[in-house]
């Protein structure tokens, strides 16, 4: 994908909101910065058990724009409304930032006339420049998709949310194998006779009603998957006990919608078996244990 069909994906996220839209276009035409990324509708983590929405995000400066429509509001009504909004966007899985960034806003309510908005948008637009005329190196972005050679040429660390593969072949590839393209089960050994295994779930956030096969769920922070079955759950959750037992650790690459809208196995990283939590509540339950994974160690 080149970058024109990118920044087209992104505007088109917020053609339903005639403000949101005016000023994120405007904001991106007046800096005029072909390397410096955004995001529309990006979601991050305002602590372990929270989430949040950004209007317009710039992951390379750390930094967001709110866009308020609705100053006549209160802010409890526009809290709720923000949590309905994102919560309606969570029947796939997002990219979440894992961090808060700094937040710049706009004022676009109904009692705002043109002039004052574009005001405000120069402002946001000064500051943005201000920000990257700081930086020591010019912004470098590229949304082309790496192939499996060249994310294990850069390095053999896969690091949370930073490799990501179109298909579970893909997968397999980083770990060299050596499986025919088309490849679809989820689930296969990392390395022969280990208790090591490669997992590439569907999974839903802790909380949201929609369906995913086996129930898979993830916690908000991503620290813990749990699985359950519709049918037979208590065989399904003593066959990971007495099978195939509790050392069994899972290299995990859910399946993900991306901030360009595509779906994707993104990895999430290294997973065990938490008995004890197993047991408590008739579910499988996978603690993350590490975020990182050396490939040349596997």
């Amino acid at each position: 994908m080149d970058k024109k069909e990118y920044v087209l994906i992104q505007f088109k996220r917020t053609w339903n909101k005639k403000y949101e839209n005016y000023c994120i276009e405007r904001i991106y035409n007046k800096l005029d910065n072909p390397n410096l990324k955004f995001v529309t509708q990006q979601m991050f983590r305002r602590n372990e058990n929270k989430i949040a929405l950004a209007d317009l995000f710039f992951p390379q400066l750390k930094l967001s724009v709110e866009i308020d429509e609705e100053y006549h509001k209160s802010q409890s009504e526009l809290d709720k409304q923000r949590t309905e909004d994102i919560l309606a966007k969570m029947k796939c899985l997002e990219t979440v930032v894992e961090f808060e960034p700094e937040e710049l806003r706009i004022n676009a309510g109904s009692d705002q006339t043109l002039e004052s908005i574009n005001k405000q948008i120069d402002d946001v637009v000064n500051e943005i420049n201000r920000r990257i005329a700081s930086f020591p190196n010019p912004l470098s972005w590229d949304v082309e998709k790496k192939t499996i050679a060249e994310i294990k040429a850069k390095s053999s660390i896969l690091r949370d949310g930073e490799v990501s593969c179109h298909t579970i072949w893909e997968v397999s590839e980083l770990f060299n194998k050596g499986y025919k393209p088309g490849l679809q089960i989820c689930f296969f050994e990392a390395v022969k006779g280990s208790n090591t295994w490669i997992w590439c779930p569907k999974l839903k956030l802790e909380g949201v009603n929609t369906r995913v096969p086996f129930n898979n769920e993830i916690s908000l922070d991503g620290n813990t998957i749990y699985e359950s079955a519709e049918k037979d759950n208590e065989a399904f959750v003593i066959e990971v006990l007495n099978s195939w037992g509790t050392q069994q650790q899972r290299f995990v690459f859910p399946y993900y919608k991306t901030e360009l809208g595509e779906m994707a196995y993104i990895f999430k990283g290294v997973y065990q078996l938490d008995e004890e939590e197993t047991k408590r509540i008739n579910k499988r339950v996978w603690r993350r244990k590490s975020k990182e994974l050396d490939l040349k160690k596997v």
